[in-house]
């Protein structure tokens, strides 16, 4: 009976487990040119990423020459500034996967200050559970003093998006970490990463079936 009771729990756990990586999709940031400074005539990533609906659970794929460039999450007034000597994390290993896992804004720049300057950068805005965007949180405009938060990000003259000021939360600085694999789920830009964990599950629930069978 132990058994059976412990091959019941895993076949629950494995549906659990392959619904949530059925819900989740891996986005590559600037797709097949990757995470570099766009052409002139190409789309910027924030005008990909506002026409894009991020939910959490979801992944970016950064892939870009290690030995040229990183990516940084930083804050909205570091990324304002294309300040990349104060970030709350370093991604260099030429293919990044982070998970986007909260609400809200996420803010990108190349660890090149003449990269980032040249738009290589994003802001990612990623919806709640209830599916609407969560606010902006800081951004400092330009030089000046913080403005209080509004509903909705602005644009610069360039065209650039401008999230809304607010106090800036407090984050660890200069920490580095490594991408990890893709995240499970759909790809954007190819088959979906999950599928290995996938046929791990089909064995382990496969081979739990036949155990019951022989026991009975």
């Amino acid at each position: 009976m132990a058994s059976s009771s412990s091959c019941g729990l895993l076949v629950l756990a494995s549906f659990v487990l392959l619904a949530a990586a059925a819900g989740a999709t891996q986005y590559k940031v600037g797709g097949d040119n990757g995470w570099a400074v766009p052409d002139a005539a190409a789309e910027s990533f924030n005008t990909w990423a506002e026409k894009t609906s991020f939910q959490i659970g979801d992944s970016l794929l950064f892939v870009y020459p290690k030995d040229k460039d990183s990516v940084l999450l930083v804050e909205p007034a570091d990324y304002n500034a294309c300040n990349t000597s104060s970030y709350d994390k370093q991604f260099d290993d030429g293919s990044t996967s982070f998970a986007l896992d909260r609400a809200g804004a996420f803010f990108f720049i190349s660890g090149v200050e003449a990269n980032c300057r040249a738009n290589e950068k994003l802001i990612v805005m990623v919806a709640g559970s209830g599916g609407a965007s969560a606010p902006a949180p800081a951004a400092q405009q330009g030089s000046g003093s913080p403005s209080p938060s509004t509903s909705a990000p602005a644009r610069s003259s360039g065209g650039a998006l401008v999230p809304p000021a607010s106090p800036k939360a407090p984050a660890a600085k200069n920490s580095t970490a490594k991408g990890a694999p893709p995240a499970a789920g759909n790809d954007s830009n190819g088959a979906g990463a999950g599928g290995l964990a996938v046929a791990g599950l089909v064995a382990s629930v496969a081979g739990c079936v036949a155990y019951a069978s022989l026991a009975f």
